[in-house]
């Protein structure tokens, strides 16, 4: 018989209004260990040459940066992903209402700092009673 295991209590997602949207994505070598809640912003796509043509590779959000990674594009789904060494493939939420303090960002970037452009790009960020 298989083992059951519950998952613990995910503060990530702050309701169900707007709906969930995931995409593939490719999370950019270098990027290192990112966990969930953590928002990317796409540094480039895959040619059409490439069979997998169209994904997005991401990296965290960082305003600092110039590569594309300081605009917020997804919010990482997966528990987990290590892309130290090697570009990974994980999926992202493109869509839903999200709880601003489960958020994480690259550099010093804060919610506040990308809390429109989240908005215009229908990642919603609520405030939740924790």
């Amino acid at each position: 018989m298989p083992a059951y295991e519950s998952q613990p209590y995910d503060n990530l997602i702050a309701g169900y209004t707007v709906p969930l949207t995931n995409v593939s994505i490719i999370v950019k070598s270098g990027s290192g260990v990112i966990k969930r809640g953590t928002v990317l912003g796409v540094v480039s796509q895959l040619p059409e040459t490439n069979a997998f043509h169209g994904m997005y590779i991401v990296a965290p959000v960082d305003s600092s940066k110039t590569d594309g990674s300081q605009l917020p594009f997804a919010i990482l789904s997966d528990q987990e992903v290590d892309a130290t060494t090697k570009d990974v493939r994980a999926t992202g939420y493109v869509g839903g209402e999200f709880n601003r303090h489960a958020l994480i960002f690259g550099g010093a970037d804060k919610v506040e700092k990308h809390e429109v452009e989240m908005r215009n790009i229908g990642l919603i960020i609520k405030r939740v009673v924790e």
